[in-house]
């Protein structure tokens, strides 16, 4: 695994990134794993269960080298390009405007019993390194400061939603986020 990880900051920093301070929030959803994997696994559903995504375009599905789109309600339109796929465990995506990936997103869900699951997201900046140190922490404030606990909260109590209740979450269920809603 660390081999890996080497590998990936090499990458990385041909690409003029480095990574920033990571984000993690999960949730216990009383149900088993394997449905909160055909939650999140199955393709165009990123409306039913994210309550700040307005509609998804899947370009190309399942596995590595999955792609689509989310449209979020304040108009924001990114990317989600799928680098890993670790079925019924979960998947790492690289999110952002399509010319330019501002993160690594890791998604991961393990079993607390026949019943029970947590759903995790990690959520990794990726930081341009020629920027000087208050740029980086004024960006990573900006877009993955506060606000992001909150939004990744949402996201995870969606997935709980659907997997336990069957019903698509409404639009900012879990409250608005000054970035993606509208």
């Amino acid at each position: 695994m660390k081999a890996d990880s080497e590998l990936f900051q090499t990458e990385l920093a041909a690409r003029g990134l480095e990574l920033g301070d990571t984000v993690r929030v999960s949730h216990i959803i009383e149900t088993d794993s394997e449905s909160v994997w055909q939650v999140i696994s199955q393709p165009g559903q990123l409306p039913r269960y994210h309550p700040f995504c307005q509609a998804t375009t899947v370009l190309k599905w399942p596995g590595v080298g999955a792609k689509d789109t989310v449209s979020y309600y304040s108009g924001v339109h990114y990317e989600r390009d799928f680098v890993g796929w670790l079925e019924g465990v979960g998947f790492d995506i690289e999110v952002g405007p399509s010319s330019r990936k501002t993160a690594r997103v890791e998604w991961r869900i393990t079993a607390q019993g026949e019943r029970q699951s947590e759903l995790a997201i990690t959520v990794i900046p990726y930081l341009k390194a020629d920027l000087s140190i208050p740029q980086k922490r004024a960006y990573q404030q900006r877009l993955f400061g506060d606000t992001i606990a909150q939004y990744l909260d949402s996201v995870v109590r969606g997935v709980g939603h659907v997997a336990t209740t069957g019903q698509a979450v409404q639009k900012n269920q879990f409250g608005s986020h000054p970035l993606y809603s509208d």
